[in-house]
């Protein structure tokens, strides 16, 4: 189970108990931002949506913060992110049991995804 198990318990059925809301849309890519504009820009742990791709931006919206892809129980695959981290520049975790498990650069598909992301307006 995620972070807070939200996708489990059933609590993001209603728009009600959802943290974040839907900006854009780069293909099939959901572009989201928190709800609530203090909170910190982050994906969510889980999606109600199978397989779904979510991005976030930076709050000052210079680039794309992260990008994550979420499997068919919801639970998220893997992560990227634009932040520098172990001189890796753009990177992905994996994810297992809702925790980041390796740091990897990414691949050419995750480079075409990110700049898609990026030409987003």
């Amino acid at each position: 189970m995620g972070a807070n198990g939200s996708f489990a318990s059933g609590s993001t059925n209603s728009e009600l108990g959802r943290n974040y809301k839907t900006i854009g849309t780069v293909g099939s890519i959901q572009v989201v931002t928190p709800k609530n504009p203090k909170a910190g820009v982050k994906l969510p742990e889980e999606s109600h949506t199978p397989n779904r791709v979510y991005a976030t931006f930076y709050k000052d919206g210079h680039d794309v913060k992260a990008i994550a892809k979420y499997g068919p129980d919801g639970k998220k695959i893997w992560e990227m992110h634009t932040i520098d981290h172990k001189n890796l520049g753009p990177h992905y975790h994996d994810w297992k049991d809702g925790r980041p498990v390796s740091d990897k650069p990414l691949t050419k598909e995750m480079w075409d995804i990110l700049n898609n992301v990026r030409n987003y307006k």
